[in-house]
């Protein structure tokens, strides 16, 4: 079995680049961590370590003994708040992962009722994209992730519950030729000024990936923007459209409308675990609204709808 002490000697070494560096970090001397090092590279069988005159650096093994490193540090640390929420009377930490598009319209919603039942839970939300937000969930940094589900290259040590799956719609303005339409094609929406995501998401991935398969060019005048206000702005004030989840475009007042586009899809949205940690009950609690809050959000119309979506 591997010493957790030498994993924290060799994470130290890979964070500061040199066993002295490191060594100080550690109030250790450096033959003392040289040896610490020596001591698990013979349990390995296997060197971690590239040596170089300017300090060290951690092999493809001691890459991923350093993932699994700052997963025992991040445990550590949320084992010791816990223990300090706990002696105050209270529950947690749950620190919660969530794209763009779900923030406003989905993560209110879900801490009114969560807060309702369990009113002395401790809760950080983290927003990012995709990647960053994986890393963060690997290294035991989050809890859980709320995102799309079912994309390609999804790591296996990560677990994947689907709760919804929720129709893309076109966001217009409600002056715009397009508005008045029942149903769109990609091809109707060419000259027009899209907004469209920024590369690094599943959001870019899916706007990408329906332009390629529907065999049409990629609009001639893009916006780029994660921000899910000033997409919503920017087709309110210069008449911009863009692709948008129903469950979003809920909360898009006017003059904001939605028509249903012929290639557009569906996204499937659900939650995001370490397949290898056990559920904590902060964790099985959110995870039970969640799936609750949207059942009733997939049901639930945008109010400024013009025209009927059914099909999409």
């Amino acid at each position: 079995m591997i010493d957790p002490r030498h994993l924290t000697h060799l994470l130290a070494i890979h964070e500061q680049g040199s066993l002295s560096l490191a060594g100080q970090v550690l109030n250790l001397s450096q033959p003392a961590l040289s040896n610490s090092i020596a001591v698990l590279e013979q349990r390995l069988g296997a060197p971690v370590l590239i040596r170089t005159a300017r300090g060290a650096v951690v092999n493809d093994l001691g890459l991923a003994l350093v993932r699994r490193a700052r997963e025992i540090r991040s445990v550590l640390d949320a084992a010791a708040q816990e223990a300090s929420l706990m002696r105050r009377g209270r529950m947690g930490p749950l620190t919660i992962g969530v794209t763009p598009s779900l923030v406003e319209q989905f993560i209110p919603e879900v801490m009114e009722t969560l807060l309702t039942d369990l009113p002395h839970l401790a809760i950080s939300v983290i927003e990012g994209l995709d990647g960053p937000l994986n890393a963060a969930l690997l290294a035991g940094e989050l809890d859980v992730v709320v995102a799309s589900v079912g994309q390609p290259n999804a790591s296996p040590d990560i677990a994947e519950d689907l709760l919804v799956s929720d129709p893309f719609l076109l966001a217009v303005h409600e002056d715009s030729a397009l508005s008045g339409r029942p149903r769109l094609a990609l091809a109707d929406t060419l000259e027009e000024l899209w907004i469209v995501p920024r590369p690094g998401g599943s959001a870019y991935a899916h706007t990408q990936a329906m332009f390629l398969n529907a065999g049409v060019d990629w609009p001639k005048r893009t916006f780029s923007t994660n921000s899910v206000a000033l997409t919503h702005q920017l087709v309110a004030r210069i008449g911009a459209v863009a692709l948008v989840n129903r469950i979003t475009a809920r909360g898009w007042l006017a003059p904001v409308r939605t028509v249903p586009v012929a290639e557009a899809g569906h996204r499937k949205i659900g939650l995001r675990r370490r397949r290898t940690s056990e559920d904590s009950p902060s964790v099985r609690a959110f995870a039970e609204v969640a799936a609750q809050v949207f059942e009733r959000q997939s049901r639930a119309a945008p109010p400024f709808r013009q025209s009927d979506d059914r099909g999409v």
